[in-house]
């Protein structure tokens, strides 16, 4: 029981809330499904109880077996979570693919980013490409990131004002060759 609190109270920090809940959000069902994939995987407690510690039955964790395990490690993020708990808690060698040490600090790397990026935890927004890189930058990019930005930002501003003015502007582009839509030349 022990070992089946350790995963929860590891995906509980990934997810940023309690697996236990009774949400039915995808993200959470996720969650619970990588739970359950560490508890069956390295105990051998009984499905009942692994779906006793987040509150479901033993049906639960047989149809997230059955149904999501192969899905849920087919998403980079959730397989990552998933073979860092090993690495770090376990101590298990994953595959060949992690056994050289480079190999395990960009995934380590890649788990920090994954943990950074959840903002704010409780909505599950995460970051963009765009957003994860600003923060990797120096100081000095990021002041300069910033002034480029701002006049990017800008253009949208006078974007919005343009389709929220009432009056109508002709626009003007050489002499006119044909005749507009009231007729006029």
């Amino acid at each position: 029981m022990e070992k089946l609190q350790r995963f929860k109270n590891y995906v509980d920090q990934c997810a940023g809330y309690d697996i236990a809940t009774r949400s039915r959000k995808a993200d959470a069902v996720l969650f619970r499904a990588l739970y359950f994939k560490l508890a069956i995987d390295n105990t051998n407690n009984t499905l009942s109880s692994i779906g006793k510690i987040v509150n479901r039955d033993h049906a639960t964790v047989l149809h997230a077996r059955n149904k999501l395990f192969n899905y849920l490690m087919s998403i980079p993020n959730y397989a990552k979570l998933y073979d860092i708990y090993k690495l770090d808690y376990l101590g298990q060698k994953i595959t060949e693919e992690y056994k050289n040490r480079q190999q395990y600090d960009k995934l380590k790397e890649k788990y920090n980013d994954l943990l950074i990026a959840k903002i704010p935890k409780n909505f599950g927004y995460l970051l963009t490409n765009n957003e994860m890189a600003y923060r990797k930058l120096q100081d000095e990019e990021k002041q300069d990131y910033d002034q480029r930005a701002e006049l990017v930002l800008k253009s949208f501003e006078w974007k919005r004002k343009d389709e929220q003015r009432k009056e109508v502007y002709d626009i003007i582009v050489g002499e006119p060759a044909v005749a507009d839509a009231r007729g006029h030349l």
